[in-house]
């Protein structure tokens, strides 16, 4: 959870960083590493520079060689709120309260956790330890100096937060009772349970079933850390690490072919690939990116999986409206349609369209 939405984790969290990835470089490097340890991943596709392009990221995360996300996500936050800097903390109130919590289920996500991430990029809190390590997998723009390896910048989210992808409803009902007017638990609460269901239902095949108190996973927690989060430049003392190897979880119907970035361009030309895929997903950041020959890719009845823009914070009505028309102008051009008369791109994440015979 830290290495997915903190800017800091904990000192034992960069540790398993720095651990999987001495064994992530001997995957992408090593092929008998990669079918013993993952099986499941197919990097054939790839070129010989994006496997260098791989391995460098990873080498990067396993040196620690120093990485000032707190300077870089303040100057983010300055250069978005300009003259509303010193008055941020209405800025983000009004953002989740105006907008987050007017999403179904929205209100799930509490004032004090969305507030301290948008001030801070630390989404997920415990009470355990306090998080001190920069997250060296938010870097940006690596340059390679020789054997030094340096990030330039961050780039990522600093609106909407990671809330709405595990922690905002949950299969277990106490995790959603409301005291107050009030959750009792917060959106990284249910994110914590939703998480520890999904990996044990791939490891075990079977639904998980939460057994009580003696197993509970969430914590009531209505007060943050009142910690000043300070500049985190400094490297981290360098350690020999031995990569760890040992198989993964079965999972034999299953495989991941990681792909060029050519392949958006390359593969609706290629014979083999006309009508192959029986469903595709698309992000709402390649939307522009969509075309007729991308879907000529799908088999005739197959399912695209439109992501729309609902969980961004500062999209208005309008931009809503603009978007909704530019995905049923795109959808018909790719000879999609929908599986339901109203496309509602406020109400729902995700709009499923199906190829035409």
């Amino acid at each position: 959870m830290e290495l997915y939405g903190n800017t800091l984790v904990k000192p034992n969290t960069n540790s398993y960083l720095i651990k999987k990835s001495a064994q992530l470089i001997d995957i992408i490097t090593d092929e008998t590493a990669r079918q013993h340890c993952l099986p499941i991943v197919q990097l054939d596709a790839l070129k010989y520079k994006e496997r260098d392009t791989i391995e460098t990221i990873f080498k990067y995360w396993k040196n620690n060689n120093g990485f000032n996300i707190t300077t870089m996500w303040d100057k983010r936050v300055r250069n978005y709120l300009g003259t509303r800097y010193d008055h941020r903390n209405n800025v983000f109130d009004w953002d989740l309260h105006m907008t987050l919590h007017y999403i179904d289920r929205g209100n799930r996500i509490t004032n004090r956790e969305y507030t301290y991430w948008r001030d801070t990029g630390v989404a997920y809190t415990f009470l355990e330890t306090d998080c001190t390590e920069p997250n060296y997998t938010f870097a940006l723009v690596l340059l390679k100096d020789g054997d030094k390896i340096t990030a330039m910048d961050y780039f990522g989210d600093i609106i909407n937060g990671p809330f709405p992808s595990f922690g905002l409803d949950c299969e277990d009902d106490d995790m959603l009772k409301m005291g107050n007017m009030q959750p009792l638990k917060r959106s990284v609460d249910l994110t914590e349970r939703n998480l520890t269901r999904m990996f044990y239902e791939i490891e075990n095949q079977k639904p998980y079933k939460h057994k009580g108190k003696t197993d509970n996973l969430g914590v009531i927690i209505t007060e943050l850390p009142n910690v000043k989060i300070q500049n985190v430049q400094t490297p981290s003392p360098q350690v020999k690490v031995m990569s760890e190897h040992y198989s993964s979880i079965d999972v034999s119907d299953v495989e991941i072919h990681f792909i060029p970035r050519t392949a958006m361009t390359d593969y609706p030309t290629f014979d083999r690939y006309k009508h192959f895929f029986d469903i595709m997903y698309c992000g709402h950041m390649y939307f522009e990116k969509m075309n007729f020959n991308i879907t000529s890719m799908i088999k005739d009845g197959g399912v695209v999986l439109m992501e729309t823009r609902k969980f961004i914070v500062n999209y208005k009505q309008k931009q809503h409206d603009e978007f909704k028309q530019k995905l049923i102008d795109l959808m018909k051009n790719c000879k999609c349609v929908s599986s339901t008369e109203d496309i509602d791109v406020i109400k729902n994440a995700v709009i499923k369209f199906n190829k035409q015979y």
